[in-house]
């Protein structure tokens, strides 16, 4: 991903589901509305869908939720007429990709054994078989290293 592309999210809440570890609950079914839109989306249209699967929310609420999320670089915004229309700037995987390396990063920067440790335990015991593509990435790095 690009750098000028790379969201801005401060937090991380790791007891959170899904999307909701970066973002809050509204941001997260706001997003999913955006990404699933064919079009840039209004905030009459966002509230209008959100209404649609369950989610009665203030035209404000939304509006201030969409400026937030293109305040953190994942909506880019154009003017149609009076109105702003939002559109994804990063796809659900851009993001989930860019979080995943932000957090690891700082766990490894700052607790490598430990959180290598960790890491290996939870895959045997939540993903066994990705033990084994582990292993062969770990194989692969160290033949590049040695320029295999």
């Amino acid at each position: 991903m690009a750098k000028d592309k790379e969201p801005r999210l401060p937090v991380f809440r790791p007891e959170e589901p899904g999307l909701e570890k970066m973002l809050g609950a509204l941001e997260t079914q706001v997003m999913q509305v955006i990404w699933e839109a064919s079009r840039p989306q209004s905030v009459q249209e966002v509230r209008d869908e959100l209404a649609a699967r369950g989610k009665e929310v203030a035209y404000t609420t939304v509006m201030t939720t969409l400026g937030r999320l293109y305040a953190k670089g994942l909506l880019d915004r154009e003017v149609h007429g009076k109105a702003y229309h939002y559109r994804a700037r990063v796809s659900r995987r851009e993001l989930t990709d860019s979080v995943t390396r932000h957090v690891l990063s700082g766990l490894i920067g700052s607790f490598a054994e430990p959180a290598i440790a960790y890491f290996v335990e939870a895959l045997e015991a939540q993903a066994p078989d990705k033990l084994d593509a582990l292993a062969q990435m770990v194989e692969r790095k160290r033949a590049e290293r040695r320029g295999q």
